[in-house]
């Protein structure tokens, strides 16, 4: 089943897409833009826009992006709202970590702290199975003067940053300019475990 999940609860693909489409309707009409305004900003055409908002497909990573940029908003809210505003919240256990699973359903996240965009740096795990990739679509790129740190934790995965590639193993690392256009994938037999440290926090 390919779903999302906040902690313990599970959303079919449905209910994901249903629900999603709320959320960029409820942005968009509080902003008052068009659709065609918002595809605009967006990079995206208004029949997109319109698919979107009747539920009928979900974005790639880096639509998710540019959606989120276009609102001024970050990426996690358009999924549900994670942040957390008690900033007495200094630790975190496993068993507590919030989790997405992405849409192919092959690449699983795991937030490492709570109130994130109170923090200068966000770390996650992204445990990516066999053919599991950052966005099948293009290029991810963050914003002017953000930095980005990798560290593979288990298999290994390809990276291509700026037109060069990569290829990293169990304990191999690499720090790059988060605006530089990157890309991963797994294109092993087997599940990598991927730490990322992104600063300032762009989910």
């Amino acid at each position: 089943m390919i779903c999302l999940t906040l902690n313990t609860t599970f959303f079919d693909i449905n209910q994901m897409e249903t629900e999603f489409a709320k959320k960029i309707k409820q942005y968009r009409a509080e902003r008052k833009l068009t659709m065609e305004q918002l595809g605009l900003k967006a990079g995206c055409s208004k029949s997109y826009i319109s698919q979107l908002e009747r539920g009928l497909t979900l974005p790639s990573l880096s639509m998710l992006a540019r959606l989120a940029d276009a609102f001024d908003i970050s990426v996690s809210v358009l999924f549900n709202d994670l942040e957390n505003k008690d900033k007495r919240n200094w630790h975190l256990r496993k068993a507590a970590r919030r989790k997405i699973v992405y849409p192919d359903g092959k690449v699983l996240t795991e937030l490492l702290t709570t109130a994130m965009f109170q923090k200068k740096m966000e770390p996650i795990i992204s445990i990516i199975e066999p053919g599991g990739t950052s966005d099948i679509s293009g290029m991810l790129s963050h914003p002017t003067g953000s930095e980005e740190f990798v560290l593979v934790m288990k298999g290994e995965i390809d990276f291509e940053i700026n037109k060069k590639h990569v290829t990293l193993r169990e304990g191999d690392t690499t720090y790059f300019n988060g605006d530089l256009p990157h890309r991963w994938a797994n294109n092993g037999t087997g599940t990598a475990e991927i730490l990322f440290v992104f600063t300032p926090p762009i989910w």
